[in-house]
């Protein structure tokens, strides 16, 4: 009977073994599958972002606007008194 649980015990290790290994294959793939995915999303966001561009500088292009002065102290309205 000793024997059988061993043989047992040993079959239950190896199991446990070939799944964690298993499983452990599995997420490194997902992982590459998901990096691969971050890296075309990310170059498609540039890609656009370019294009936008583009099109906003091509099209009703307006000259920059003149830098405005320092802010100053505005000088209240005088009311005409009637």
């Amino acid at each position: 009977m000793q024997r059988f649980a061993d043989r047992a015990m040993d079959a239950l290790v190896w199991v446990v073994f070939v799944v964690l290994f298993i499983g452990a294959a599995l997420l490194v793939k997902v992982a590459a599958a998901l990096l691969v995915v971050l890296i075309v999303l990310a170059l498609l966001l540039g890609l656009t972002l370019r294009v936008l561009r583009r099109t906003r500088t091509t099209r009703g292009a307006r000259p920059p606007r003149a830098a405005r002065g320092p802010r100053t102290a505005r000088t209240p309205r005088r009311r005409d008194p009637r």
